[in-house]
């Protein structure tokens, strides 16, 4: 997903996804969208929920790591766990 998002733009490196394990057993990811032209803060992909935009690029995964609601910058994406890469780089991309 880090290089997808990197031949978009989205990012200045195809660097790793800070990775989190916020309890539970659960792990969740967030990736820095620090492009020009970036869609989003950042985007968060959570084993749960998928893929989602972040509304903050210093604190992208929330405390506890619970799911924000959309609105307030955060929108889910693809609608399923673990899409292609081309699929949340197709949700993101802005409508032109």
């Amino acid at each position: 997903m880090a290089a997808a998002l990197h031949r978009a733009g989205w990012t200045t490196t195809d660097a790793a996804p800070d990775v989190q394990f916020p309890g539970d057993d659960r792990v969740v990811a967030a990736l820095v969208l620090d492009g020009d032209r970036a869609p989003a803060p950042a985007v968060v992909w959570d084993e749960r929920y998928g893929w989602r935009t972040a509304a903050s690029r210093r604190h992208p995964i929330t405390k506890g790591a619970v799911p924000p609601s959309e609105g307030e910058g955060v929108r889910y994406l693809a609608g399923v766990v673990a899409p292609p890469p081309g699929d949340v780089v197709a949700a993101l991309t802005p409508n032109t």
